[in-house]
């Protein structure tokens, strides 16, 4: 089998196991209530139902997102078991490392990269996170530079691993990404890379998309796999192999194999005797790829996410709210009864201070209003019931949204409150966490594969500005452990920061210049300028008190005058 077939026989049989297991539908579904889309296409007999949309899916997913995204994480590099003279090294390393890492993290935007997980985790159960080199990528003015780490976030319906029961996305046989990229790149990049039968490349509409209907699209399998501890990737189409399977190595970033690459079912790749010669990176590296799931599901590597838990309930509170609104859009106004000929063919038009004429010979009454039946207050407290058992059994209480914090409360108060607001996301803030360990990780293999250049980059430290190099393949020999450093973020942490600074002041634990210096930057954004205005302010308060201190050393001493002075007897 060729290689592009035997890709894409491995694409199918995943996109097979979505779809026999439901997980397909339970995606979409989840993406419509979290939009809003909460209702079927109306009938005939369902045409003048009322269709409101509270959207409690929406609204308890965006908490828990909050809540998981309210720390501020930061990965430090540290040595791991180095002894003797390579210990300096290796803490060398480790702070080029560390710092190193936060410039490349704003440059491939991961607080964004975050943001979208975290939606993705909370509203389909898994966040898939993506790292790749881009060659596109350059900058540098002094000592100019090509290349650099990027990053996305994937839909989960479009990753196919080799074993959905396996939790541990570093132990997959393989790992297959499918994109959808227009045809023209695609033949583009195929001829770039020395594929002769690119123009076999044809358009495809596999990946369902609107956009994609009316454009030449083709879709795109990266596959991802590993041989002798090494990550071994691909780029394929339907029948096209468009980039030969290429593996990482310190030193010399990307090489590809020889042309017997796979062996059988192409799960392994012999070992081209030209690495070994140049030496091989026997440490395992890792798949760039990072997985996580919100709640685990049984014997499936995705999640299940907090809107699926919440679905049935929403149906009942937006059926309900219909039902109560239809029965008062036909009650609002009542219906007329009328004995035989009581109207006389008047017509009523409801119109203010109209007089209807009873024409009735009978005795009693002719024309009167039919008594609609009162509303059942049941149907008010049933919806209540619901969106408040929702939010209790989901962890989404008045207390964790924040709703009961006042604005004069005690800093003690809040921290109470916030501890235990923590509570129904700790599990998943903890598992966001050790994500970002793993991320650090493959992100250090970047370091050591490509960042290889002597590229110059800045960090700010003690409020100085400092400049370095980066070489990875420097420490190549050199393991690292890593960890990181969460910090408070938020507009509830950030008021007790500032609470607690005001209770110091009173109390004159602190002065002015403590109190300005500690205040939180994101709110204190001109700090650098008031210290300036108050370290210049102090400076000429300073002189005025030296002049004044001369003036009176200048001047003549006074005679006292003589009191009590003896008369002559």
């Amino acid at each position: 089998m060729e290689q592009a077939d035997l890709i894409w026989s491995q694409y199918q049989k995943g996109l097979s196991y979505i779809r026999s297991t439901g997980l397909d539908d339970e995606w979409i579904e989840c993406e419509k209530f979290w939009e809003g889309e909460q209702w079927a296409k109306a009938t005939n007999r369902t045409r003048s139902l009322p269709r409101p949309v509270v959207n409690v899916c929406s609204m308890i997913a965006d908490n828990k997102k909050s809540g998981i995204l309210s720390e501020k994480i930061k990965i430090i590099y540290r040595p791991d078991e180095m002894f003797g003279d390579m210990l300096e090294r290796a803490n060398h390393g480790a702070n080029i490392f560390t710092k190193f890492c936060e410039n490349v993290q704003q440059e491939l935007e991961q607080e964004n990269l975050d943001d979208e997980a975290v939606e993705n985790l909370v509203k389909l159960g898994t966040a898939i996170y993506h790292y790749y080199w881009d060659n596109d990528v350059s900058g540098g003015m002094t000592t100019p530079y090509l290349g650099g780490m990027r990053g996305e976030i994937l839909h989960p319906k479009n990753v196919i691993v080799s074993n959905f029961r396996e939790k541990d996305i570093q132990k997959q046989k393989y790992i297959i990404i499918a994109s959808v990229e227009s045809l023209s790149s695609v033949k583009e990049l195929a001829k770039k890379n020395g594929v002769k039968n690119y123009d076999q490349i044809k358009a495809d509409n596999e990946i369902d998309d609107e956009a994609t209907k009316v454009l030449e699209t083709c879709t795109v399998l990266t596959r991802y796999t590993r041989k002798n501890n090494k990550v071994v990737w691909s780029k394929s189409t339907q029948n096209v192999m468009i980039q030969e399977p290429t593996y990482w190595e310190p030193g010399l970033n990307e090489v590809k194999l020889d042309e017997e690459d796979y062996k059988n079912d192409g799960s392994e790749i012999k070992e081209p005797d030209k690495a070994e010669q140049k030496g091989i990176f026997n440490r395992k590296q890792l798949y760039p790829i990072e997985l996580q799931s919100y709640k685990n599901r049984k014997d499936c590597i995705y999640g299940i996410g907090e809107v699926k838990q919440c679905i049935s309930n929403n149906k009942a509170i937006n059926f309900n709210l219909a039902m109560m609104l239809l029965s008062v859009q036909q009650t609002a106004w009542p219906k007329i009864i009328q004995k035989a000929g009581a109207l006389a063919r008047q017509v009523i038009t409801n119109a203010p201070g109209e007089i209807i004429t009873d024409n009735s010979k009978t005795q009693g009454w002719g024309i009167q209003y039919l008594n609609t039946p009162a509303f059942n207050a049941q149907a008010l407290t049933l919806t209540d019931n619901i969106l408040n058992l929702t939010r209790s059994t989901t962890g989404a209480t008045e207390v964790v949204t924040g709703e009961v914090l006042g604005a004069n409360m005690a800093a003690s108060a809040i921290i109470a409150l916030q501890n235990q607001a923590k509570k129904p996301i700790e599990t998943a803030q903890k598992k966001f966490f050790r994500s970002h360990i793993r991320i650090g990780r493959i992100i250090e293999q970047f370091f050591k594969c490509y960042y290889t250049d002597d590229r110059l980059f800045s960090y700010e430290e003690d409020q100085q500005t400092y400049t370095s190099q980066m070489n990875g393949s420097n420490y190549s020999d050199i393991d690292f452990s890593t960890n990181i450093e969460v910090g408070a973020r938020g507009v509830f942490s950030e008021s007790l920061i500032i609470s607690l600074l005001d209770q110091l002041l009173q109390q004159q634990a602190i002065d002015v210049d403590d109190y300005i210096e500690l205040y939180p930057d994101s709110i204190m954004t001109f700090k650098e300028t008031l210290k300036k205005m108050r370290a210049k302010k102090l400076e000429v308060q300073q002189m005025q008190e030296l002049l004044m201190n001369q003036q009176m050393l200048n001047q003549p001493q006074m005679q006292q005058p003589i009191e009590n002075v003896a008369q002559p007897v």
